[in-house]
């Protein structure tokens, strides 16, 4: 069961990256940056609003 892979060896063997050598890593950075950034200025914002509405 455990030794029924068609591979022999792993000569001549590739790998497959994908968004190497682009911008497309930057542009994830900036979304993940930005998905948890938003939350916490929002969160401030109703924090504020709520401080000053209720003294």
């Amino acid at each position: 069961m455990f030794d029924s892979s068609p591979i022999e060896s792993w000569e001549g063997a590739g790998a497959v990256f994908n968004s190497a050598g682009s911008g497309g890593l930057y542009i994830w950075v900036l979304i993940t940056a930005a998905l948890c950034i938003i939350p916490v200025i929002s969160a401030i914002r109703h924090e504020n609003e709520i401080e000053n509405k209720h003294g």
